[in-house]
């Protein structure tokens, strides 16, 4: 039995409301396309440069322009003149929300934080505007990290 609602055409058992609304319930392989278009996505931006605010030791946010190599394995970050270059492959935990608390460190850093461990216990904290960007950003540096094991 398949029902239509607009533009929408699957299998009763595949259809949930939402808002008055009928959506396709996710499939392992639509959320596989969605999850490979969200990383194509922020693969774009990041190759172009994106702005992120850092946060600095005593917890005040600085902007720093955040770019990525066309391979994909280093990280350089601009805050004015100065430029840091981070590899990925020394990237030991990419910490955001609750996982934050394993982080020993000074800096005051709340749930919109995303805290990159280097392998030399440095640590690199970004502050997003919501819990949905912080997440974004760090689901898909942890999938660049894992694809260059």
């Amino acid at each position: 039995d398949t029902r239509t609602s607009g533009k929408h055409s699957a299998p009763i058992s595949q259809l949930c409301w939402h808002a008055g609304e009928v959506q396709t319930a996710p499939t392992k392989a639509n959320l596989t396309d969605l999850s490979q278009s969200m990383i194509k996505d922020f693969v774009k931006e990041v190759l172009r440069g994106v702005y992120l605010d850092v946060v600095l030791e005593d917890g005040t946010l600085m902007s720093c322009r955040c770019t990525m190599d066309n391979k994909l394995s280093t990280v350089s970050l601009q805050v004015r003149d100065s430029v840091r270059h981070l590899c990925l492959t020394n990237i030991q935990e990419i910490c955001s929300g609750k996982e934050l608390r394993n982080i020993r460190t000074t800096t005051p850093l709340d749930e919109l934080c995303v805290t990159l461990v280097m392998s030399n216990d440095q640590c690199v904290s970004f502050k997003f505007k919501d819990v949905q960007a912080r997440e974004h950003f760090a689901t898909c540096m942890k999938v660049l990290r894992l694809a260059l094991e």
